[in-house]
């Protein structure tokens, strides 16, 4: 298979005209081969990044959405000695080998996470590693596993991303255990992997999930922190979609409740939204892309039943909060951006009939 337009255009600009690659022009061309490319681009791009690591970093999330297992172990003999990842190799090519099945790096990859030996654990190493783990069976890691959460369980601070491993241990125990976590001891600082982690159990899951999502203690529409990115993969783990969670909003919002706890539900709703609008890729292979498309996701949440009252999301959340509200401004900018994909998806229908 030929490789994109796309992946073309950073060929031609890393090795002719390297100062054109700016961070904006390299994240918007990157991000079209990791949704539109196939193998043929991450083998093309596998040289350059592998001539500077450092400077490549966004293209590590094509090996892994595009690469396969002898990929993978070209990344680990590049980009791994004794155990470690080399100098200037980005932390994201452990998460890469790991989304790709390579299992020959289930112990490498624990290493960068295992604090027994009170070493420090690089906190990005560390997550990169948990997220790779997370795609590998670890039978062989089942204590240790187990063992480092039974170190953390209940602390304010911890490795933010252990409990993403708690599934592994093999003991459906874990799950409550992480629900109380989360809501007694964890800092909401520290709480993106306990989302994510107790996603990670599935369907039996599903209820805490959902009740977690609207709990203010949880902040999961933390943007500084990383919890409303994690929310949502959460939600793509689970198979949440937004008219369930729209439906549980307007109900919140219709009740009794107080404004304060309204104000969140509007908070977690909104930031789960954003994260809806751009699809950015988790590096979660259960975790697909939404499938409703921009013009479904118009008329559920913007479109008026009637021309008389506004009983869209921004009607309600004006309401409960005032249409002055700051959170009432970010719908009406996710409005517009849903417009234009809406548009754009229909210009693609256009040209793809002609």
């Amino acid at each position: 298979m030929a490789i994109s337009w796309a992946t073309r255009q950073l060929l031609d600009r890393y090795v002719s005209d390297p100062k054109t690659v700016t961070w904006r022009w390299e994240s918007m061309v990157v991000d079209v081969v990791l949704r539109y490319g196939s193998r043929s681009d991450a083998e093309a791009l596998l040289p350059v990044f592998l001539d500077d690591p450092g400077a490549r970093e966004r293209l590590v999330p094509v090996f892994a959405r595009h690469g396969d297992i002898a990929l993978a172990e070209r990344l680990l003999e590049a980009g791994v000695e004794a155990g470690r990842l080399r100098d200037g190799v980005p932390t994201g090519v452990l998460h890469a080998v790991g989304y790709l099945g390579c299992e020959s790096a289930e112990r490498m990859l624990w290493e960068h996470v295992d604090d027994s030996r009170g070493d420090h654990v690089d906190h990005h190493e560390a997550m990169d590693a948990c997220l790779g783990l997370l795609h590998l069976p670890c039978q062989g890691l089942r204590t240790e596993i187990a063992e480092a959460l039974e170190r953390h369980v209940g602390s304010g601070l911890f490795p933010e991303f252990l409990p993403v491993l708690a599934t592994k241990t093999g003991d459906p125990s874990w799950l409550g255990r992480l629900v109380e976590w989360g809501e007694s001891g964890a800092s909401t600082d520290c709480n993106g992997g306990l989302i994510l982690g107790i996603a990670a159990h599935g369907a039996a899951a599903r209820a805490e999930f959902t009740r977690l999502l609207w709990n203010p203690r949880w902040q999961a529409y933390g943007g500084g922190t990383g919890s409303d990115r994690w929310a949502y993969a959460g939600a793509r783990l689970l198979g949440l979609g937004m008219p369930e969670l729209y439906a549980e909003l307007v109900a919140r919002l219709n009740s009794d409740a107080d404004t304060d706890d309204k104000r969140h539900c509007v908070e977690t709703f909104t930031a789960l939204l954003g994260q809806w609008v751009e699809r950015g890729w988790v590096g979660l292979r259960a975790a697909p892309q939404p499938h409703e498309s921009s013009d479904a996701l118009y008329d559920l949440l913007f479109e008026w039943s009637s021309r008389h009252e506004d009983d869209s999301l921004i009607g309600l959340a004006g309401r409960v909060l005032g249409h002055e509200d700051r959170l009432v401004a970010e719908l009406y900018r996710l409005e517009a951006t849903l417009r234009s994909g809406a548009r754009h998806e229909l210009e693609l229908r256009v040209v793809a009939d002609h």
